[in-house]
């Protein structure tokens, strides 16, 4: 499962660079035209898939998945990537203090849910930060913790060792054979928070609200389109509409669940490499 990763960010990394077209009518073929007998050359969004004009289908502002999920896919990696950089630092510290069983750490998802709802949509990121670190902290603490009960660390206490002798020649040298395993364990959570805040609405990208009106009512409707989105935004977008296009939430769903599945086997993989 694992090997799925490189596929996954090849397609993000060809990702078109500008936002998707948004279309109100999608333009038919001369031949396309002929076979629907229709008078206007043109369909109206949303598109299903197998459609001669969108293969794939079209979301209800007309845009294709082929533009819509390569580029949602290649901003949640991107974000994912900043997440556990900046908080892989701050998770091997508080995992250390709480190996030393010094700490107790909340649990990540109520955590996060809590200071979303909250703070609001601006803590979007650092909420992401602060999960990845606690993430980080609980597994390096559990690592931590075994390696305290192992007789060569009972040892070197026993003879004397300060804090930094055990760290620099007993813990740390176990620890970095492990690191690649613990990044893509906390890399797979990322992205399960992604879809999970998704699909209760919550990102930090803006939106474009648009108003229209099919000219028999006179209050125009409002809709909100979502831009440079991730896939838990296209997730939160989607869910609205999922009754007339069910394949606009299963393409996000399925990228995300691929990049979860294959994390986790590649974390399990480097573990048992070592």
């Amino acid at each position: 499962m694992r090997w799925v990763l490189l596929p996954l960010v090849l397609l993000a990394l060809l990702a078109p660079r500008q936002e998707c077209e948004v279309r109100t009518l999608v333009p038919l073929a001369a031949p396309q035209v002929a076979q629907t007998r229709a008078e206007i050359p043109f369909a109206v969004p949303p598109l299903r898939p197998g459609h001669p004009a969108a293969p794939l289908g079209t979301d209800r502002f007309g845009r294709d998945p082929r533009c819509l999920a390569p580029r949602a896919l290649g901003r949640s990696l991107g974000l994912a990537a900043g997440t556990v950089l900046l908080g892989l630092l701050p998770g091997v510290l508080l995992g250390l203090w709480h190996g030393w069983g010094r700490l107790r750490l909340p649990p990540e998802v109520p955590t996060l849910l809590v200071l979303v709802l909250l703070l609001g949509r601006s803590s979007f990121r650092a909420v992401l930060v602060l999960g990845a670190a606690l993430l980080t902290a609980r597994l390096v603490g559990a690592q931590v913790a075994a390696l305290r009960r192992e007789p060569f660390m009972e040892g070197a206490r026993a003879l004397g060792g300060g804090p930094w002798h055990v760290w620099r020649t007993h813990l740390w040298p176990h620890l970095r054979h492990r690191a690649a395993a613990v990044v893509a364990t906390v890399l797979g959570g990322v992205f399960l928070w992604l879809m999970e805040l998704g699909a209760l609405g919550f990102h930090d990208q803006p939106t474009l609200r648009v108003a229209f009106s099919d000219g028999f009512d006179p209050v125009p409707d409002i809709t909100a389109i979502p831009l440079n989105a991730d896939l838990g935004q296209l997730i939160s977008f989607a869910r609205w509409a999922w009754l007339d296009t069910p394949e606009g939430l299963l393409w996000p769903v399925a990228l995300l669940t691929l990049l979860v599945l294959a994390l986790k086997d590649l974390a399990r993989w480097l573990e048992t490499r070592h």
